[in-house]
């Protein structure tokens, strides 16, 4: 089983990820890139950190699955990361999720998403300028026009909650042709194998407030 999640930078993928490996055992699938590696982040877990020389030689060696140049930085996913007869997920940039999804049935692509506000409120908090926003934001309008193409939209409503104070009710999971998958009433509603929606939500319910996004 191949899980790809994927959606606007910002929107609390890897902390879904994170949450969903205390529950489950699945393989990672770490991506390249050439982008410089953040302090908190780990080689060989978070990425592989490469030179651009490096990750155009495995272009030219066909080694990637999928590869996107996002801003300034490639990112690949290479091809001995689903080598692998396990449970697989995967936490891809929008166009190199597509990508892999359209290439295959059997993958099964979440698509995570929050509201414009809450996203712009979470890209002021880290800093950001106006000019970043609005670009982030543009991208994220554009990326969305791919959500056709997930099996699953999983969209958070309010993160302004206390966690203790979270229902099922401020939370929605919907396939793309907008059908309710979960709601207080029937929270036992399968998302996909091993996963479902109840699942998801209580990793919701497990992590802070101020993450954005998952169901």
């Amino acid at each position: 089983m191949i899980i790809i999640f994927s959606g606007p930078s910002g929107v609390g993928k890897s902390t879904i990820i994170n949450n969903l490996s205390n529950d489950f055992n699945f393989y990672f699938s770490t991506s390249h890139t050439t982008r410089p590696q953040r302090e908190s982040e780990i080689e060989g877990k978070d990425y592989y950190f490469i030179s651009e020389e490096e990750f155009n030689s495995m272009i030219s060696n066909d080694e990637f699955l999928e590869y996107e140049r996002y801003g300034s930085y490639y990112y690949g996913t290479s091809k001995k990361e689903l080598e692998r007869d396990d449970f697989i997920v995967l936490d891809l940039e929008v166009n190199g999720a597509t990508k892999l999804l359209t290439s295959n049935d059997s993958y099964i692509g979440i698509f995570i998403d929050i509201d414009d506000n809450v996203l712009i409120e979470r890209l002021n908090e880290r800093g950001h300028d106006d000019q970043f926003i609005e670009e982030r934001m543009n991208l994220a309008k554009e990326q969305r026009q791919s959500m056709g193409n997930f099996d699953y939209i999983i969209k958070n409503i309010d993160l302004k909650l206390n966690i203790n104070e979270l229902e099922m009710k401020n939370f929605k999971c919907v396939d793309i042709d907008g059908n309710l998958k979960i709601s207080s009433q029937d929270i036992q509603e399968e998302l996909f194998g091993k996963i479902n929606c109840a699942l998801v939500f209580e990793i919701i319910t497990s992590i802070l407030p101020s993450v954005p996004s998952v169901n």
